[in-house]
């Protein structure tokens, strides 16, 4: 169980410091279907620093954004319902939790992501769907433009988790989990594991004394 739960131990910081997208909701307005909407004026992305004020501020921005329905599943073209950010790291999830890549502005129809969250992309609506911008100025669909990002960086997020599912809940509480073991990292510092299958737990608080049940 030591040997473990060092492992877990590490993978649960890394997990905090990493940053992650797939959800639902409803599109935040109607495209005539034989109409082709482009990117206009732009607006200045949010950009986070090592600074956890500068996170608090882009969480504020992105958190509020996205309930006002203005920022896009750019797989599915709807509205993400309520985008949740790591005010400790800047990383950002769905709703469900889920690691989010990149999303689309409306307003301006230009793809944000990346370590900063900088502008990385150019769409347009097509109906109902979005398309990409690639090489050669032509536009394409997602996995055209966005596949092969994906699948790098979902790779590095697996590695880094070791396999665990991660969510990020609204008080800033971390869960993690795999078919093993559960971890909750606290906002206070304080961690606790569960070894499911012994039922073995352990508890680490703010100053990282270690106490096992």
């Amino acid at each position: 169980m030591k040997r473990k739960f060092l492992s877990f131990c590490a993978a649960a910081a890394v997990a905090i410091s990493f940053t992650a997208c797939n959800d639902t909701g409803t599109t935040s307005g109607t495209t005539d279907s034989s109409s082709t909407t482009t990117a206009s004026s732009a607006t200045t992305p949010v950009t986070s620093t090592t600074s956890e004020s500068r996170y608090a501020a882009m969480a504020d921005s992105v958190e509020r954004n996205s309930q006002q329905g203005y920022y896009l599943n750019p797989r599915t073209g709807k509205a993400y319902k309520s985008l949740k950010v790591d005010r400790s790291t800047g990383s950002i999830t769905d709703d469900a939790g889920e690691p989010v890549w990149r999303y689309v502005d409306n307003r301006n129809w230009w793809v944000y992501g990346g370590e900063n969250w900088n502008q990385v992309g150019e769409a347009q609506m097509e109906g109902n769907s979005l398309r990409y911008k690639g090489d050669g100025d032509k536009w394409v669909d997602y996995d055209t433009r966005w596949k092969t990002e994906d699948t790098d960086m979902e790779k590095k997020w697996k590695e880094s988790t070791d396999g665990m599912k991660v969510k990020t809940e609204t008080d800033g509480d971390v869960k993690m989990k795999d078919e093993d073991t559960k971890i909750k990292l606290e906002t206070d510092g304080k961690m606790k594991i569960k070894d499911k299958k012994t039922g073995e737990k352990t508890k680490i608080d703010e100053n990282g004394k270690v106490k096992q049940d």
